[in-house]
């Protein structure tokens, strides 16, 4: 008895890891606001900073990520 050749992952499964990132970006965007208006008005502190950096940086590598699986599913 044979079993059944595995079906290819979703396209929801494939774009995981960059749907994931894109989340923990927004998450981090949200700190850096809670950073940035710490004190009722902008001001932009190094944590604020660095929240800032850090969301803006994973925030375009899932965007890549989705972008790439995107590209490749259409083929």
């Amino acid at each position: 008895m044979n079993a059944p050749p595995p079906r290819s992952p979703s396209l929801i499964r494939r774009c995981a890891l960059g749907i994931w990132l894109c989340g923990i970006a927004l998450m981090g965007v949200v700190e850096f606001r809670r950073y940035a208006l710490a004190g009722g008005e902008l001001s932009m502190t190094p944590v604020a900073w660095m929240w800032l950096v850090g969301s803006t940086v994973t925030g375009v590598v899932g965007i890549v990520l989705l972008v790439r699986e995107l590209r490749r599913h259409r083929r």
